[in-house]
């Protein structure tokens, strides 16, 4: 129980300021007495950098805690996905949305390859080792056709 709070309390101080920044709805902006909030471009990069910086700091105090009581295939899972979440976020900072888009699914990709090699080191059901090695090959044949469309952009 008390693990099940701390990964809780982790969780929540970790993505909070995600949560609070998804809730702009473009799509209401019209809506009456909705308080606006200020466009993108006037929030200083510096500001995302700093939380961005936060939010790593925190990752890494309080999710080693919590990763040491988990098996080892669920530290593999929960290190993917760990690994995954700054890289994307710093992508979305791009200018570009296609570029923001496309440096954010590389990260997004990778976790899933990454989470497919950690079942192949610890699963034991040969069907989901299967999928695991194609999603690998899928993966990575994606990851290389973005990082191409990139390169051609000269990003």
């Amino acid at each position: 129980m008390q693990f099940k709070l701390k990964a809780m309390l982790a969780f929540a101080v970790l993505f909070a300021p995600t949560l609070a920044l998804a809730q702009h709805d473009a799509h209401r902006d019209g809506d009456a007495g909705a308080p606006a909030s200020p466009p993108a471009a006037m929030v200083p990069q510096q500001q995302c950098a700093a939380m961005m910086g936060m939010m790593k700091g925190m990752m890494g105090e309080h999710m080693s805690a919590c990763l040491a009581a988990l098996p080892s295939a669920s530290q593999a899972y929960m290190r993917a996905m760990m690994g995954m979440h700054m890289p994307m976020m710093e992508a979305m900072q791009a200018k570009d949305p296609d570029v923001a888009f496309v440096k954010g699914m590389i990260p997004h990709h990778q976790a899933a390859i990454d989470m497919a090699r950690a079942v192949l080191q610890f699963g034991s059901d040969e069907p989901v080792k299967a999928m695991a090695e194609q999603m690998i090959a899928g993966q990575q044949a994606e990851i290389d056709r973005m990082r191409e469309w990139l390169r051609k952009r000269g990003q």
